[in-house]
């Protein structure tokens, strides 16, 4: 039923605005049983995705043909109804009104929703969920029926009377597409210029690699006025360059630029290196498949605040982010390095010695590290007095060297620790590290130390329960029900997990 009051309120959203259209909208409301309402909704819609409009058509048609509301309607020779043509096959019949409610309800939306700041295909990223947002009478949805093509009556919506005040005005807009939507990006660029984020997300798309339909992606970036934040999330690589060819004629307004997929030639970046006004360059789950680095080498961003890399695959033992903290380094507030991999065992990254010598003005770090490089993270404690947030990651490993290190080490700023490796260390190296680093640290997180016990507990309320209002404990011990009680009294956020529950969802 909450697919078709969707529908419901979709059509009588619009039916006190509608003069003229080739659908007769009262029929539609009676077809919904929905009551009559003045109230504008459509001036408070902000955010339409394409995919998520689909489903709810589908669904509705769905819902009405499977309670035989449209052979009930279809035979009273209701004016809606009669224009759709028959067909002996009801399934046939049931898409030819699927095509016409989603020429005319878009036609509707684009002509009414004068507010609409945000339009997405977004295939992978879907709201829906089938146990809160769909009949239960529905049938499943599957993959491979949601990655069928969006029907052209809905693409056609930048071609629509109306689409020039409503789509003009859009700040962002998620490509996410299975299929190149070439029309609908042609009429998109021609209208749509004042986009301020754009998301092109390639991770269900097929396997049409045409250079040609990946211009217009590229013709989309080069007219845009203002944009500032720019996301390839899992884009084909050999079409890659094609779509990024637009990329510098942004370079006065680009603040923010995020990739994730496969590099298997670095030349992608010859656009990069001309966006001087970046503030945050952002690799995740990137795979550097390649052995020139002039591209990034020699470029250099003066406003660069926010440097990362997430899991990340580097071919060589020059890493990529030392050449850009080399040349980048003095403005970074941010630096993210987790999980990342490097073609031989014995070599020992200098990152970390890199990011102490080039960034001293750093507020929060995050950083995979081993026992190898504990000097060096030694190192950058003392170069870094500003750090307010640490985050470690590593192997399994005893870090009781490693908490008696830092503690010689003031941290007069650091607020936040989180300890995401499964260290282990005993109580006094713990109170070692706080008593003489002077940390007034404010959050707490072990995401798995098996050895956590009441006396690591007694001496977090011994030093810091006036300042500490988050602690979150992953371990293999039991708590004693005084040192429970007393957790839960005295910390606001309290999370304690023992071993075999630490995975859950709430620690990630």
């Amino acid at each position: 039923m909450k697919v078709k009051k969707f529908l419901a309120t979709l059509t009588t959203i619009l039916a006190h605005k509608h003069t003229a259209s080739s659908v007769n909208i009262q029929d539609l409301i009676i077809w919904t049983t929905a009551p009559l309402t003045t109230f504008a909704y459509t001036d408070f819609i902000r955010h339409l995705d394409i995919h998520d409009l689909v489903w709810a058509l589908h669904d509705g048609v769905e819902y009405l043909r499977s309670q035989r509301f449209l052979m009930d309607f279809q035979c009273s020779s209701k004016p809606f109804f009669s224009e759709i043509t028959w067909s002996t096959s009801s399934i046939t019949w049931a898409e030819s009104l699927f095509q016409k409610m989603a020429c005319d309800l878009c036609r509707l939306l684009v002509l009414y929703c004068s507010n609409l700041s945000h339009l997405s295909i977004d295939m992978v990223n879907t709201k829906w969920s089938e146990d809160k947002q769909r009949c239960t009478s529905l049938p499943s949805i599957s993959f491979w029926i949601t990655v069928n093509e969006i029907p052209n009556e809905i693409l056609l919506i930048p071609t629509y009377t109306g689409s020039q005040n409503c789509l003009s005005q859009l700040v962002e807009f998620t490509w996410g597409a299975t299929h190149w939507t070439s029309n609908f990006l042609d009429a998109l660029s021609k209208i749509t210029h004042h986009l301020r984020k754009l998301v092109i997300d390639m991770s269900n798309f097929g396997r049409d690699e045409s250079r040609k339909d990946a211009k217009r992606l590229s013709t989309l970036i080069k007219v845009q006025n203002c944009l500032q934040e720019i996301k390839f999330i899992k884009c084909k690589f050999r079409i890659l360059p094609s779509i990024m060819e637009g990329l510098r004629t942004q370079a006065k307004t680009l603040r923010i630029f995020y990739f994730q997929g496969i590099v298997k030639d670095w030349s992608i970046f010859s656009e990069v290196k001309h966006l001087t006004n970046l503030r945050e360059i952002i690799f995740s789950h990137a795979n550097f498949q390649c052995n020139e680095v002039n591209m990034i080498e020699q470029s250099y961003f003066p406003h660069l605040t926010k440097l990362s890399f997430n899991v990340c695959c580097f071919r060589d033992q020059t890493i990529l982010p030392e050449l850009i903290v080399q040349h980048s380094g003095k403005t970074l507030r941010t630096f993210t390095l987790t999980r990342y991999y490097y073609p031989e065992h014995n070599f020992i990254p200098q990152v970390i010695t890199t990011v102490a010598n080039y960034c001293q003005n750093l507020v929060h770090l995050e950083i995979y590290v081993d026992r190898r490089e504990f000097q060096q993270l030694m190192l950058l404690f003392a170069s870094c007095p500003l750090l307010e947030k640490v985050k470690l990651t590593g192997n399994p490993d005893v870090a009781d060297e490693l908490f008696l290190r830092i503690a010689n080490q003031e941290l007069s700023n650091l607020k936040e620790l989180f300890i995401d490796a499964q260290w282990r260390f005993c109580a006094k190296s713990l109170e070692i590290f706080i008593v003489k680093s002077r940390a007034p640290l404010k959050s707490l997180v072990f995401r798995y130390s098996p050895d956590f016990s009441d006396a690591h507990l007694e001496v977090l309320f011994r030093y810091l329960k006036e300042h500490l209002h988050r602690l979150h404990i992953g371990t293999d011990k039991r708590f004693s029900k005084g040192f429970l009680e007393k957790a839960k009294e005295t910390i606001v956020d309290f999370r304690y997990k023992l071993n075999g529950q630490v995975h859950e969802p709430v620690w990630l």
